[in-house]
């Protein structure tokens, strides 16, 4: 019974071997002249041209005709992967520059059509204006109450003098605010244009179509970097905006001493979003020239160009955060000059009137 069982088991092992041995054996091709092939010299097969041989002049077998299988993954893998990155490559260098060539370019300057211009802006202002002036009132009552108590709660207002040109000059600017703002917002939109215009450092090479699995990734990295940029340029137009919008009640603050404290916040906070953007084109405005600066940058280098312009896009990034906290109050003089001339006014006037 056992010999029956192990017949079929040495018969299948005896097929295998027989099968392996035929497919790894080599592929050889009678020669019609050679005296041991038995065939006469006129036979009609295959001549020794068409016999199949490896780089080393040896006969291929069929494993060596064949692919390399993990080879060909790999390959595939890569063209798929080039591919994909591509298109988000594509896709993200098509917003930006859309957004770069676009009259709402807010990369490069502070657009009026999305700030102090927008009718959405205006009509929230106004809202916040006359929200400001029903504040007055309160403001004004505050400040009696303050020159009442004033050696009570230590207020730095010692007399009525000092008390008037603080509520005219609070709201004047209160209702004045868009128009200050829309000066600071031009002002920084000439010191932009001034610069020049220009491309994104290394934007050109962003563009090149290139199948190289390391440049496709650098190009998307890049084009990532840029992305972020846009949006922290978007993100500080959206803030300016806002800024507008409450500039009334913030400006409104510096009348009582108890809330001077949110007036110099937004001051230091409105002229830091506004202006730093200048500082931010000039430094792609030098990024863009020293790269496109051939005794800067090798013409031949266009993989280095694209890391430079990476750190160049990083740099600009990290200049609100650099300069916060450190543009100061931007209101500090005007405020000085109308609380000194308004104190001296009412001084003068008081004198007058005593003689």
């Amino acid at each position: 019974m056992s010999s029956v069982c192990r017949l079929p088991v040495a018969s299948l092992g005896l097929a295998l071997v027989i099968f392996l041995s035929i497919v790894t054996a080599p592929v050889v091709w009678a020669d019609p002249n050679s005296p041991s092939s038995g065939a006469p010299a006129t036979s009609t097969t295959s001549s020794p041209a068409s016999t199949p041989t490896s780089n080393s002049g040896h006969p291929s077998t069929v494993v060596e005709i064949l692919p390399d299988p993990r080879q060909w993954a790999i390959d595939v893998f890569n063209q798929v992967l080039v591919g994909v990155l591509r298109g988000i490559a594509d896709a993200i260098h098509g917003v930006v520059e859309s957004v770069l060539g676009s009259s709402l370019n807010f990369i490069t300057l502070t657009p009026p059509a999305g700030s102090y211009a927008n009718g959405t802006v205006q009509a929230l202002w106004g809202v916040v204006r006359a929200i400001a002036d029903a504040a007055l009132l309160v403001i004004t009552l505050m400040s009696g109450v303050n020159l009442i108590l004033r050696a009570h709660v230590g207020t730095t207002y010692h007399e009525l003098a000092e008390l008037f040109p603080r509520l005219v000059l609070g709201a004047l600017l209160a209702n004045t605010s868009l128009s200050w703002a829309r000066l600071a917002i031009d002002a920084n939109n000439a010191l932009c244009g001034a610069v020049g215009q220009f491309a994104l450092p290394a934007w050109s090479q962003a563009d090149t179509a290139t199948q190289a699995l390391v440049g496709v990734i650098v190009v998307l990295v890049y084009l990532i970097t840029s992305l972020l940029l846009l949006l922290q340029m978007l993100m500080r137009l959206a803030l300016v905006d806002v800024l507008l919008v409450v500039a009334p009640l913030a400006l409104l603050c510096w009348v009582l001493p108890q809330t001077q404290g949110w007036a110099r916040l937004w001051t230091s906070t409105f002229f830091g979003a506004v202006f730093t953007q200048f500082l931010q084109v000039l430094a792609l405005k030098l990024g863009a020239s020293l790269l496109s600066d051939p005794s800067v940058i090798p013409a031949d280098t266009a993989l280095l160009e694209v890391f430079l312009g990476i750190a160049v896009l990083a740099v600009t990034m990290k200049i609100p955060g650099l300069f916060r906290g450190h543009l100061g109050d931007g209101l500090g003089f005007v405020r000085f000059v109308a609380y000194r001339q308004g104190a001296r006014a009412l001084e003068g006037a008081g004198g007058k009137g005593g003689t």
